[in-house]
């Protein structure tokens, strides 16, 4: 009988161990693994929009040939957007975008007080009109914003 009693009880226990196992894979451990597949599958999601993203804010939109189209520029920022969490960022990339169609569009006031005939020569030989330069030190403006949209862009990814 002693051995009818043990193997009774190793069997009892095995099904009982087997039954807890069970339980515990359904429900702490996929949770866990879903979880952690989850994160992975969004960091893989938030590199590619934000490589793109990043590509065309730190080429003023030329990469892709988005510079005169601010509609295609939002369309291309919009995958980032909805991943990101931070309205201060969001804010920013709109920001740029706007300002980046103002100065393609002639709207800078960046040296408004020079004549409209003012031109000088640049090393290079060429000649800069008041228009050139307007850009230009409108474009050193947004090189600086895109260098802190990138940076808060990396930010957001190592926090995923």
């Amino acid at each position: 009988m002693d051995s009818l009693t043990i193997a009774g009880t190793i069997i009892g226990s095995a099904a009982f161990g087997a039954v807890i196992g069970k339980f515990l894979d359904a429900f702490v451990l996929s949770r866990i693994n879903d979880k952690y597949e989850r994160k992975k599958w969004l960091r893989q999601i938030k590199i590619e929009a934000f490589t793109q993203l990043t590509e065309e804010l730190l080429s003023l939109g030329v990469k892709g040939q988005l510079h005169d189209d601010p509609w295609r520029f939002r369309a291309l920022a919009a995958k980032a957007i909805l991943l990101l969490d931070d309205p201060i960022l969001i804010k920013d990339i709109y920001n740029f975008i706007d300002e980046l169609y103002k100065i393609n569009s002639g709207l800078s006031v960046a040296v408004s007080n020079l004549p409209e005939e003012f031109s000088i020569e640049l090393p290079s030989g060429a000649k800069a009109t008041k228009k050139d330069l307007e850009k230009g030190f409108a474009l050193n403006e947004l090189e600086k914003q895109t260098i802190s949209i990138a940076n808060a862009l990396g930010g957001n990814l190592r926090d995923t």
